[in-house]
């Protein structure tokens, strides 16, 4: 696997070691976005090696023309999208009334009321650490769109945690 400087990427015959070259580039940021889409580390992991079995599946699909983040954040958002609809809820737990979560489980629950339009370029930018270009590519929309997503997923998350808070 090499990449040129406009991002794309030679995947070779498809073997072996160009997919495990992908793998190594891209498994802890997958991981993030896992986790932040499932909030839950075993499935984080059960999410990203299905990311990366269907990557595995849809390589010879990619186009060698094109650059390869866009293509394959929109293959990883895809997947979790559906990874999420057939994922069955675990059980809350009873919480004790006045007692308050801690800030980053105030932060999970306020993303994950997130609908998955405004979610999934939130974490492709914030967590996936994708500038805003990389992530409009990975949803097939435009850089504006990609702003307008992101502006309204903030103002969201912002009224979630105001009212988790209250």
């Amino acid at each position: 696997m090499r990449a040129d400087t406009a991002g794309r990427i030679a995947v070779g015959d498809g073997g072996p070691e160009p997919f495990e070259a992908l793998v190594r580039a891209y498994q802890r940021r997958v991981y993030g976005f896992a986790y932040q889409q499932l909030h839950d580390p075993a499935e984080a992991q059960d999410l990203a090696q299905e990311i990366f079995v269907k990557l595995y599946r849809n390589l010879g699909a990619y186009d060698q023309s094109r650059p390869f983040e866009p293509w394959f954040w929109r293959l990883a958002a895809n997947v979790a999208v559906n990874y999420r609809r057939r994922r069955v809820p675990a059980p809350e737990e009873p919480r004790e009334v006045g007692v308050s979560d801690p800030a980053p489980s105030e932060l999970a629950g306020a993303l994950a009321a997130l609908d998955p339009a405004h979610r999934v370029p939130l974490v492709l930018h914030y967590y996936a650490d994708l500038p805003l270009e990389a992530v409009a590519g990975a949803l097939g929309i435009s850089v504006g769109a990609a702003k307008s997503r992101l502006h309204r997923a903030r103002a969201q998350l912002r009224r979630n945690l105001e009212s988790e808070g209250a």
